[in-house]
């Protein structure tokens, strides 16, 4: 009896011996398993990352732009992130924005200020922190601190709907002009071009009001109606806005009065909306800002900058004016394909 009990009790410890060493084995390939998934997870490709600071996402014309920008982006989103903020036309929460970009340590920055005054800090605290900088649309107050700049000659785009506007009214009568944000850059070059035709060759149209419509259409549309119930109302031969948000809403305020085969509009940008109007004769003249190119142009210039690559300092892309019967032409370059 000793003797069974003494190979049943080595038959337990063997059988107990290998169970444990088996136990071992599969502990030992799980960790080597799990070290290999810690490896790849560690090792794998971070993408670079590019903040996209927008002036005003309700802007229409700048609403284009990101449309441009994020076509652009489609192809290189295997290698790049990009992250697009609101600064509500605001230059302290753009600053702030601009901060965040900073503290994480965005690859690159891509702007359209505010505010050309108002983007003095925040151009001063990227370029302090060696990110690159690529402005694009509008201007800074310090050109020199970007990296580069994409946009259009603003006081051509003022030249160019002044003269198609002298040229509707035969080189003479009255107009109103509706500004933009007064301060802003484009607001600021656009007036200057308006009155370099102006003073330069036609002393016979005259300037019978000014005020701003801040860039928005129910602005626009609120100035214009108050001009129309003042004793202006039957002076006014033309309204000449500084985009075409406001063209459309002073557009509005005209045809509600009836005035629209008297008093001729024109504004800037060539927006979907205002080709329509222009093809139907509501309105005579727009000129074209090309913000789909714009804002490919600058995600290309931004991921250029990220790889260390040459870039020109600026890219200016020409204003063009818009005849009635190119307005689908100019459809087609909304095209994001």
């Amino acid at each position: 009896m000793k003797l069974k009990r003494l190979i049943i009790t080595l038959l337990v410890f063997i059988i107990s011996a290998s169970l444990l060493i088996g136990c071992g084995k599969g502990s030992n390939t799980a960790d080597k398993e799990g070290s290999k998934n810690t490896n790849a997870t560690t090792t794998s490709t971070k993408k670079k990352v590019i903040g996209v600071m927008i002036g005003d996402m309700s802007n229409q014309f700048q609403s284009y732009i990101m449309d441009g920008m994020k076509a652009e982006a489609k192809k290189v989103e295997d290698e790049f992130e990009f992250v697009f903020v609101d600064g509500k036309f605001d230059s302290n929460i753009q600053l702030s924005q601009a901060e965040n970009f900073i503290s994480q340590k965005a690859n690159a920055i891509i702007l359209i200020p505010g505010d050309k005054e108002g983007s003095r800090p925040i151009v001063d605290r990227i370029f302090k922190a060696g990110i690159p900088l690529i402005g694009v649309n509008t201007k800074v107050a310090e050109m020199e601190k970007l990296t580069t700049y994409v946009g259009s000659d603003t006081v051509q785009s003022g030249e160019l709907l002044m003269q198609g506007i002298a040229d509707k009214l035969g080189g003479k009568g009255n107009i109103v002009e509706l500004h933009g944000f007064y301060g802003h850059e484009p607001q600021i070059e656009r007036h200057k071009g308006i009155m370099n035709i102006l003073l330069s060759k036609y002393p016979d149209i005259k300037v019978l009001a000014e005020n701003t419509g801040k860039w928005n259409r129910a602005e626009g549309m609120a100035v214009m109606e108050n001009w129309l119930k003042s004793d202006l109302k039957d002076k006014i031969n033309a309204v000449v806005a500084h985009n075409d948000e406001m063209a459309i809403g002073a557009m509005k305020a005209v045809e509600a009065v009836g005035l629209l085969d008297k008093i001729i509009i024109g504004g800037i940008d060539a927006t979907p909306e205002m080709l329509k109007y222009l093809k139907e004769g509501k309105v005579e003249v727009t000129v074209f800002q090309d913000a789909v190119g714009q804002g490919k142009k600058a995600i290309e210039c931004a991921v250029k900058a990220v790889k260390g690559e040459k870039l020109e300092k600026e890219y200016m892309i020409p204003y063009e004016l818009v005849k009635p019967e190119d307005a689908d032409k100019y459809l087609a370059k909304y095209s994001t394909k």
